[in-house]
């Protein structure tokens, strides 16, 4: 299943965008961005070391880059990071292993975030992206960290895409998400959702 999304963050708040206005939204959200030259590993090995997990959750790293520079908004870059591995976390009631990859060439850095969790079951992949929408208990989520998450990728110019698989049957559970970031060049991209 494969499901493209446009919509964009303007300062942390969500609105849904027109195709007409796309191009001048995008535009005016870069304007906001704070950009500055970081290392991308620094920032994935801060954000790990500030992950809250149990002894049950092994994290691992693999870094596959010569140029470690980007041009980002480190911050928002780093809240990103921070919400999707606590989602990992928090999907992996049981345990499990997280692993991070950092790899990129002349044009982009990726990172990838890969848990063996319980996965997004099929019905939930076409909501994920949705201001609100949580599977956590009331009062545990706000459901919006995966669409904030999305928002700020997207201003970069950047991917992000969910591979997901719930059901024990198809192979292990679990989910990856894959960020690719243009090194300085902000661009327009589409969100791709698929189940593995």
């Amino acid at each position: 299943m494969i499901i493209s999304t446009q919509m964009n963050v303007f300062q942390d708040g969500l609105m849904e965008l027109e195709p007409d206005n796309y191009d001048e939204n995008i535009r005016t959200a870069l304007q906001g961005l704070k950009r500055r030259e970081k290392d991308i590993v620094e920032l994935v090995e801060e954000s790990i070391k500030n992950l809250a997990r149990p002894d049950t959750v092994q994290v691992s790293l693999a870094v596959d880059i010569q140029d470690h520079s980007v041009c980002i908004d480190d911050e928002r870059i780093m809240k990103v990071l921070a919400s999707l591995e606590t989602n990992a976390v928090e999907a992996m009631h049981k345990g499990g292993e997280l692993s991070i990859g950092v790899k990129g060439d002349e044009e982009q850095v990726v990172i990838t975030i890969n848990d063996t969790g319980t996965g997004i079951s099929k019905e939930n992949m076409d909501n994920i992206l949705l201001p609100f929408f949580t599977t956590k208990p009331a009062g545990d989520g706000t459901g919006l960290g995966l669409p904030v998450a999305y928002n700020s990728v997207k201003m970069h110019g950047g991917k992000l895409e969910i591979k997901s698989n719930a059901d024990p049957g198809n192979g292990p559970t679990g989910t990856k998400i894959t960020i690719a970031l243009p090194r300085g060049r902000p661009g327009l991209t589409k969100v791709i959702l698929q189940e593995k």
